[in-house]
């Protein structure tokens, strides 16, 4: 992987930073996770870092930030957008005396913006989106957020795909814009100690998203029905992620249930609902299947790649940079059932020692381009470059 760094040069701090990082919630949400690894690491480098939120619910990460003394400034917001969270996130920095303020997805960034725009004097601000929009589609919030990312000092994104789009729709970002991949702790994401080569044995996909319409779950429903009819292969999926859909995630998941039971998948087709052992899922489970056309950086893909799971993904976005199309998986044509279909089939038939070489490439891929220690070299180089050290 080659890292974009908007053309500056890494470089180790002249001394520690004081940084305050600001996001929506400590939910275990993609971004939540990613901003929650990126502080614990930099506090191991003796950098100070603070969490500024404001959507009230459970905060699962926080414990984690407790752990290793990082406070957590919480302000519960009453609506939807709140100018409240300005005036508080405006007098936070005010008094903290930040080096850096950083911030993870739209909203957290407008706000960071919209305090900016009210201090003369203000930290250096790093804005940073996660995922890319729908094609055809820029959501209002973006919208109004892009523009103002002129006043930001740096913008990162995690992926290529959506760095080069950025660069082109907005050319006056190019000069502040960089790539930062994900990165894992990989102690924790890791193959299992024992590898089982049981071939006899069903095949067990698993998916880790919700139903938004973009994870293109009708296109898994399909492709397993194909390979039903046409194949006589019966693979079990396990579906993760959060049963508590609403409005057109609603839609689509009855729209995936529908399809399951015209299929006639409903013995093959587990729904499991919020899950905390991501790990032991993959390790229990041949393929992980990700289907979507809507990404930044998967988390999902980058941990199966991690603990030695080959990935089956669509051919859009950086998935083919992250999974190499027959050596740690299989790239498919996201708008093709039957393409799906044939690639489950070709993993099917490949020999056990092929599977446990391709879940070896994938480990590989992982260590070489996913670690946490490359993940925060990254923004410790950034950062540090744009205090001039």
């Amino acid at each position: 992987m080659t890292d974009h760094i908007g053309g500056q040069v890494r470089s180790s701090p002249k001394r520690p930073m004081r940084l305050l990082f600001v996001i929506d919630s400590l939910v275990s949400g993609g971004a939540q996770r990613q901003m929650v690894n990126l502080a614990l690491g930099l506090v191991r480098r003796h950098h100070t870092v603070e969490f500024f939120t404001y959507r009230p619910g459970t905060h699962h990460l926080a414990p984690l930030l407790k752990q290793q003394g990082i406070q957590v400034h919480q302000y519960r917001k009453r609506h939807r957008f709140s100018v409240s969270v300005i005036f508080a996130l405006r007098n936070l920095i005010r008094r903290g005396n930040y080096d850096v303020v950083l911030s993870f997805l739209t909203t957290p960034n407008l706000y960071n913006l919209a305090a900016r725009c009210s201090l003369l004097r203000y930290p250096r601000l790093i804005v940073s989106e996660r995922t890319c929009d729908l094609p055809g589609r820029i959501p209002p919030s973006r919208r109004i957020a892009r523009p103002l990312y002129r006043i930001a000092d740096h913008v990162v994104v995690n992926s290529d795909h959506h760095r080069e789009y950025l660069a082109r729709r907005y050319p006056f970002l190019r000069r502040k814009l960089s790539t930062i991949y994900n990165g894992l702790d990989l102690t924790h994401f890791a193959p299992r100690r024992t590898p089982a080569l049981d071939g006899g044995r069903d095949l067990k996909l698993l998916v880790i998203a919700d139903t938004s319409r973009s994870k293109n779950g009708l296109c898994l429903v399909d492709a397993v029905g194909i390979l039903s009819r046409s194949y006589g292969v019966f693979p079990t999926v396990s579906w993760v992620g959060d049963q508590e859909a609403e409005g057109d995630r609603l839609v689509y998941r009855r729209e995936m249930e529908q399809a399951i039971c015209r299929n006639g998948l409903r013995a093959q087709w587990r729904w499991l609902g919020q899950r905390d052992d991501v790990v032991d899922l993959l390790h229990e489970h041949d393929l992980l299947v990700h289907p979507s056309y809507v990404e930044g950086m998967p988390n999902v893909v980058c941990e199966a790649l991690a603990c030695g799971c080959p990935v089956i993904v669509s051919d859009t976005l950086d998935h083919p940079r992250l999974v190499e199309d027959g050596v740690s998986g299989f790239v498919f044509d996201w708008r093709e059932p039957a393409d799906l279909a044939a690639k489950i089939r070709q993993f099917q038939t490949l020999p056990e020692t092929s599977k446990a070489e391709m879940g070896r490439r994938a480990r590989q891929y992982a260590v070489h381009s996913l670690s946490l220690q490359r993940y925060v070299d990254d923004f410790e180089g950034m950062m540090s470059s744009l205090l001039g050290e």
